[in-house]
């Protein structure tokens, strides 16, 4: 079965089949590292193949290698990204607006997206929303009253930008949802693309327990960090603690302490793990800008027991403290942010192409520690 999983997940890379992000279910990814078991999420009504999550690293790419196409290493895109032999998006105007830059994954998404559209010759600016609906809703009418022949959002709330969002539906103009969903989006979107957000911290959830059993017989106390006004990264919690409720009616002791709003800051997060008090052992966070501000702290108190893990990571730092075996940095689920920007522009092209695009689908999941981390990056 784990090769025929295999062989799905090929498949879907070599065609670059659109696959993607978020919190409803749709077509599934493999999860990465030797330990955890994984978990399967049902799907969507989406004519995209879909590819359970495995423990796996089966599937797994770097995006650190730049490609061998000239034009596309210009840019700065990785080899790994399939590009498509296509002019159907060149003179396009492309909106984009993106939840948060001030996210460093974030960043590097709307980086990745702004390269591939110049790389298919679209006129596309990745727009900062700012974790601010109203500014989000702004952007995307000035996108309309310009004339885009198709916008691309991140939602920073599933209905905040609804009221924008039709108008541009009733301009006839399309709609692509990308990382976190729109509520009417199944309906009126051409396509999600993005990431299982529940199976996020199911995945990191299994890993963490796992560790537990190992190294803390079972028992752990744990303080989360979180950024109250993402929608889709409170569903992450939703996963992680199914996992850890079912651990301790199987007899571990694993207790919440407490969860902080880091707001995906890393000083808010560094000042909150600052002032704790009450003995911990982990720090669990749903962005990378979190778990390294819980990890900076830790560092100038001299702390090397306190564990952190990210739920949503990619990048060179992440995965090099991973490489170094950082006392304190443990494991990440990583979400690579150049495959996801692949698989929105897929979805893009097949629509202008006429071709028929799936509803939703989501991209791989893959947990990565310092055992199979070189496996996604270079070092």
């Amino acid at each position: 079965m784990k090769k025929l999983i295999a062989l799905l997940l090929a498949a879907v890379m070599l065609f670059a089949l659109v696959a993607c992000t978020s919190s409803a279910p749709a077509t599934e990814t493999p999860a990465a590292t030797e330990t955890p078991a994984a978990t399967e999420t049902p799907a969507t009504e989406t004519p995209a193949t879909e590819t359970p999550a495995t423990t796996d690293t089966e599937g797994a790419v770097k995006t650190d290698e730049i490609s061998a196409d000239a034009d596309a290493a210009a840019l700065g895109i990785p080899a790994a990204v399939v590009l498509q032999d296509t002019d159907v998006l060149k003179g396009k105007k492309l909106g984009c607006s993106i939840c948060y830059k001030g996210d460093e994954w974030c960043a590097a998404l709307a980086q990745a997206l702004e390269a591939l559209g110049k790389y298919y010759g679209a006129d596309l600016v990745c727009e900062d929303g700012d974790l601010n609906d109203e500014t989000q809703t702004k952007q995307i009418e000035n996108m309309i009253a310009n004339g885009c022949d198709a916008i691309m959002v991140d939602p920073i709330t599933p209905d905040g930008s609804t009221t924008a969002l039709n108008k541009a539906v009733d301009a006839g103009i399309p709609i692509i949802i990308y990382d976190g969903y729109w509520t009417e989006g199944a309906e009126k979107a051409v396509t999600t693309v993005t990431w299982d957000q529940k199976a996020t911290g199911t995945l990191i959830g299994e890993y963490f327990v796992n560790y537990v059993k190992e190294h803390n017989d079972g028992k752990a106390r744990v303080v989360e960090l979180t950024n109250a006004v993402s929608t889709h990264c409170q569903e992450r919690f939703v996963g992680l603690h199914e996992v850890i409720d079912a651990a301790n009616a199987d007899g571990c002791q694993i207790e919440i302490l407490n969860k902080y709003d880091s707001q995906g800051n890393r000083e808010t997060a560094y000042n909150a793990i600052s002032a704790i008090v009450e003995p911990y052992d982990y720090v669990i966070s749903d962005v990378d800008n979190g778990a390294m501000g819980a990890v900076s702290a830790l560092q100038a108190t001299g702390n090397t027991t306190v564990k952190v893990l990210s739920m949503g990571a990619y990048g060179q730092e992440p995965f090099g403290m991973l490489h170094n075996n950082d006392v304190n940095y443990l494991a990440c689920l990583n979400v690579d942010a150049w495959v996801l920007a692949q698989f929105i522009f897929d979805g893009t092209i097949a629509y202008f192409e006429g071709k028929e695009v799936p509803t939703q689908t989501n991209i791989d999941l893959f947990v990565v520690d310092n055992s199979n981390v070189e496996k996604f990056w270079s070092f």
